[in-house]
């Protein structure tokens, strides 16, 4: 008995001290009719984000609560509204980006999209991540009124459109 159990934690530690393999974010876009607004939380590990900031500003950027250098929200709100993109019904949208918060070993980041009218057709382009990790995967939940959808963007395809109706 002893030996099995020896065995079981030696092996969940091995993938404990491993760096994972494995790079998915999960985003929900969710669109609020009688607020005329899309509702976006995006949700990335803290040391993927970190790293993909680290690499593409040259900045010493450490994603812990408290630590986090003075133009942290400057350069994700920079980095979101290069790596993110919302049309409805064949327009640009523009980006609300209203702040992030930590959870666990996850960085939640919120974003708002306002003054939309009900749609037939949105595309959702999600880059995020992607430029470090070739592997990447973006899974997307979109939800609007009775319509639900989800999907997984990542390298050569990061753009997916809806058609509601």
């Amino acid at each position: 008995m002893n030996i099995n159990l020896a065995f079981i934690l030696s092996f969940l530690m091995s993938f404990s001290a491993s760096k994972h393999e494995y790079y998915l974010s999960v985003t929900d876009v969710d669109y609020i009719e009688d607020q005329n607004s899309i509702q976006i939380i995006s949700r990335v590990f803290v040391d993927d984000f970190e790293n993909v900031l680290k690499k593409r500003y040259q900045k010493p950027f450490v994603l812990i609560e408290g630590n986090e250098i003075e133009e942290t929200e400057t350069y994700i709100e920079r980095y979101i509204n290069q790596k993110f993109s919302v049309e409805v019904d064949g327009k640009s949208t523009k980006l609300n980006y209203l702040g992030f918060k930590y959870k666990d070993d996850m960085v939640f980041l919120f974003i708002e999209i306002n003054d939309i009218k009900p749609f037939s057709k949105i595309t959702i382009k999600d880059e995020i991540l992607i430029d470090l990790f070739k592997t990447q995967k973006n899974l997307i939940h979109f939800t609007a009124q009775n319509f639900r959808q989800s999907f997984i963007l990542e390298k050569d395809l990061e753009t997916k459109t809806l058609h509601l109706n």
